[in-house]
This record gives C-alpha cells, sequence and structure tokens, in this order.
C-alpha cells in the first residue's frame, strides 16, 4: 500500500479494511417480556441485528436512530396499537416490511392486516422455524421494495436534471455577458478610487460578490453541458495528490489533515483527467464537514474489473433526510455564500460520463464515505 500524506499525520485516522456489510435490522414490538425475550433469541441466532420495544413510540424512536428493514409486532399493545404503529412506521420508512405476531389471528383478520400494509400474519404461539422462515421472507420482500424506491429516485432526479439543465444554459448565456462589463467597471473604478479606504472597501466587496457569482455561472453551465470533461489519461496518484493539495491550499489554516491511502496495483492506473474536478469536489466537501481537526482519506482499491475510490472523513455525516437530497441540483447545507449545491450533481455526471456510479453512505459509527465505482480495461502504468 502507498500512503501519501498531504496534511498532518494519517496514523489516528487509519483503517484500510472495507467494513462487512451489517446484518439486517429487526425491530421487535411487543408488550410480553417473555415474548420479546423469545424473539430476540430466536432472530440473534440468525445474525440479524434485534432491537426489541414494549410501545409504539419507544420503537419509532429506535427506528429513527437506525432505520429496520423488518418490523414484528404486536397488535394489542397500550399507547399505540399495532396497526397504528405499522402506519406510522411506513410513513417514515417506506422500505420497512411489517409482520404481524398476535394472539387473535382468523383467517379475516389477516387478510384485513394484510390489505392494510402488513406483509404476513403469525399467530401466538408460533413456531421458531416459522419465525425464522417469514423473517427471511421478508427481508427478500424489503431488497425487491427498495429497489423500486431506488429506481424511482433516479428517474426523479434524471427528470428534475434535465429541466434543470436547460434552464441553467439560458440563465447563464444571458448573465455572463453583463457580469464581464461589471467585473470591468468594478476593477476601473479601483483604480480611480485608489486613496480613498472606504470606497476601496466597498468596491472590494463589490468584486467579490461579483466574482461569486461568476463562479455561479461557471457552475451552470458545466452542469448544462452535460459535464464535457477532459477523457486524456493521467495516473490516478497524480490526480489525487493534485486535487488534495488544490484543497489545501485554497482552505490554509482551516484544511484538515488530507490523506491518500492507493494501493500498488491502482496508484498508476490510467483514469480520465476530468475526474480531477469530481476529485476535488469530493474533498472540499468532506474537509468543509470535518473542519480543521478532522480528517479526510482517500482511499482506492482494484475491484475486479473496475476501480473502487473512496473519500472517508470523521465528520458528523448527515440524517437520512439530507442523504436522500444530496444529488438534487442547488440543495446545500452548506451557509448562504459558501456552496451552490452543483458540485455533487455535478461530479455525479461526471462520474456517470466515465461509465461508472458514484454512492453516498453515513455510517452508523460517524463521518460520511462517497465511493465511485468506474469500469477501468487491464492496467498500464501511465
Amino acid at each position: 500500500m502507498t500512503d501519501r500524506s498531504l496534511k498532518g499525520s494519517p496514523a489516528e485516522h487509519d483503517g484500510t479494511a472495507a467494513a462487512p456489510p451489517r446484518p439486517a435490522h429487526v425491530l421487535v414490538v411487543d408488550d410480553q417480556p417473555i415474548v420479546r425475550e423469545f424473539l430476540l433469541e430466536v432472530l440473534r441466532i440468525q445474525g440479524h441485528r434485534v432491537s426489541v420495544a414494549s410501545t409504539g413510540p419507544e420503537a419509532m424512536e429506535l427506528a429513527r436512530k437506525d432505520p429496520p428493514q423488518v418490523l414484528l409486532t404486536d397488535l394489542k399493545m397500550d399507547g399505540m396499537a399495532g396497526e397504528d404503529l405499522i402506519r406510522k412506521m411506513r410513513e417514515a420508512h417506506p422500505a420497512v416490511v411489517p409482520v404481524v405476531i398476535t394472539g387473535f389471528g382468523t383467517v379475516e383478520r389477516a387478510v384485513d392486516l394484510m390489505r392494510r400494509g402488513a406483509f404476513d400474519v403469525l399467530t401466538k404461539p408460533c413456531p421458531a422455524g416459522e419465525i425464522v422462515a417469514t423473517v427471511s421472507k421478508a427481508l427478500e420482500h424489503h431488497v425487491a421494495l427498495q429497489a423500486n424506491a431506488d429506481l424511482r429516485e433516479r428517474l426523479r432526479v434524471q427528470e428534475k436534471l434535465a429541466m434543470i439543465g436547460k434552464l441553467a444554459a439560458g440563465v447563464a448565456h444571458e448573465l455572463n455577458n453583463p457580469l464581464d462589463a461589471a467585473l470591468r467597471c468594478v476593477r476601473m473604478a479601483k483604480e480611480r478610487a485608489q486613496g480613498d479606504a472606504e470606497a476601496g472597501e466597498y468596491l472590494d466587496l463589490a468584486h467579490a460578490g461579483l466574482l461569486r457569482m461568476a463562479d455561479i455561472v461557471k457552475s451552470l453551465l458545466t452542469f448544462s453541458r452535460h459535464a464535457t470533461v477532459e477523457q486524456a489519461p493521467q495516473a490516478l496518484a497524480r490526480l489525487v495528490e493534485e486535487a488534495a493539495t488544490g484543497v489545501t491550499l485554497a482552505m490554509g489554516d482551516e484544511a484538515p489533515s488530507i490523506a491518500a491511502d492507493l494501493d500498488a496495483e491502482t496508484a498508476d492506473l490510467p483514469v480520465p483527467r476530468g475526474l480531477h474536478q469530481v476529485l476535488t469536489n469530493l474533498i472540499r466537501n468532506a474537509a468543509d464537514a470535518t473542519g480543521r481537526s478532522g480528517h479526510v482519506r482517500v482511499r482506492s482499491v482494484r475491484d475486479g474489473e473496475g476501480l473502487r475510490l473512496e473519500v472517508r472523513d470523521d465528520g458528523p455525516g448527515m440524517p437520512p433526510a439530507v442523504l436522500r437530497r444530496i444529488f438534487e441540483p442547488f440543495f446545500t447545507t452548506k451557509p448562504p455564500g459558501r456552496g451552490t449545491g452543483l458540485g455533487l450533481p455535478i461530479s455525479a455526471r461526471i462520474v456517470e460520463k466515465f461509465g461508472g456510479t458514484i454512492t453516498v453512505e453515513c455510517p452508523t459509527d460517524g463521518g460520511t464515505v462517497v465511493a465511485i465505482a468506474l469500469p477501468l480495461p487491464a492496467p498500464q502504468p501511465v
């Protein structure tokens, strides 16, 4: 492995092994302790992560912190009935799969519950084997629901991107000429205002604002042109170093520790030069999230016939509501004047242009991981 530290020491941010996939989360809700303990033991033996709650409100709070894939709930409970819990849970987490386990089971009741959103209905006392089989089927159903939800979300974002792209092109072209003229006028006014400190200060503020507007126009044009980027190959290690050095210089004393951890098989792989813009965006976002005391790490590994790049930070991460919207144009969590909300949408378009994919996740132990998967030809050193 090659470890190229670009600022500070990455020792405390080390951890080269990729985290294994987390076991499925099953949330058990029942007001009887003996039932909760039985279900907990049965499902844990199968390797699932199991949370237990005795009331509906307690279950909703647990789900808010760690959304479950399967909800296993009783019907008759104090505070919130199982039917109401299923409805609220599906409103908050549409891909959750509810399974009812009740002591009042009839065919008519089961049909009614399944019409209301339950995946299956089990009758107490229920054998452990039947519980295990039902939860297994529910998890398969969850995977299908999640895939459909992801597809619908991608289609929605693509439609929005196309609409905004057309609007952005027209607006950007219309703004370019008056912006250039305003910048020239401010520069000439600054020359004439030499000696007048107050006027110079106002003109400096106006100049900074115009440059900010010019930067937004440039982003709009890049976005509307479907990310016309350089395809010329360049060694991955050099691109990573250039991007990280650029972010470090731009942030100055506010830059966190930025380190590159590229394995020997990928460091010299030829990748499109246009990937530099993506890496710069991702590293800058990670650096903004962590602050000067944080750590940002760029990692690469060969993944079959492709390349996997990760930009990982130890910042506060993002709540699910924000995570779902990060690829929407103009959506940003940065303070006014700090971000246009176009960096990630532009990055996603560039990666797609190279035939790759980009994903973002926030591990439960904190931080954010942005992963890029790129198809590559046989490795040839540049």
